[in-house]
C-alpha cells in the first residue's frame, strides 16, 4: 500500500521538478480543494430550510389569546369616493371651488369652506344636492338619499371642521 502512495505522490509531483514549481502546483491543488469546500458549502447552504428561531411558546401560551384587531371602516368612505367622482372636478379635492369650465362655459363654483357654506343648514346643503341650484347639477339619480345625507357629513367634517 505505501507503494501505491508513493506512486501516485510521484505521479502528482513528477511534472513539478523544482521548487518554485512544486509550490505553484501545491498552491493550485490548495486552490483546487478551497473551491471545493466552498461549492460543497454554498449547495448546502441553499437546500437547507429554514426553521422559525423563535421558540418561546411557555409564555404565548400561558396568556389568553388577544382578540384580533378589526379594522373599524371609515363611515364616510362611500361618501368621499361619491365626492371624489362627482363633486371635486368642480369643488376641487380641498373643497375650495372657483371658476371652471363646464360645456363651454366658465362658471364660478362656490368654495365649501366659506362662511356663508357652513352657515347653511344641513337640510340646505341635501337639497342643493339633490336637486341642484344654478349651475350645480342634480345628483338624486346618482345618489341615494343615505349617500347625500353622508355627503354633507363629509362635506361638513372634511371642509367645514365640524
Amino acid at each position: 500500500m505505501d507503494c501505491e502512495v508513493e506512486e501516485v505522490t510521484v505521479i502528482l509531483w513528477a511534472p513539478c521538478k523544482n521548487n518554485s514549481i512544486r509550490r505553484n502546483c501545491l498552491m493550485k491543488l490548495i486552490l483546487l480543494a478551497l473551491t471545493c469546500v466552498v461549492i460543497f458549502l454554498v449547495a448546502s447552504a441553499c437546500t437547507e430550510t429554514a426553521t422559525p428561531t423563535n421558540t418561546n411558546t411557555s409564555r404565548a401560551a400561558a396568556s389568553p389569546a388577544a382578540p384580533a384587531a378589526t379594522a373599524t371602516p371609515d363611515p364616510l368612505a362611500t361618501a368621499k369616493a361619491n365626492y371624489t367622482k362627482n363633486c371635486e372636478p368642480c369643488h376641487g379635492p380641498a373643497g375650495e371651488g372657483g371658476p371652471v369650465k363646464v360645456d363651454n362655459k366658465t362658471i364660478k363654483v362656490p368654495s365649501l369652506k366659506s362662511d356663508h357654506a357652513i352657515k347653511l343648514k344641513d337640510d340646505h346643503i341635501a337639497h342643493m344636492i339633490t336637486n341642484g341650484e344654478e349651475a350645480m347639477p342634480a345628483f338624486k339619480d346618482k345618489m341615494t338619499q343615505a349617500e347625500i345625507a353622508d355627503m354633507v357629513k363629509f362635506v361638513r367634517k372634511n371642509f367645514q371642521g365640524k
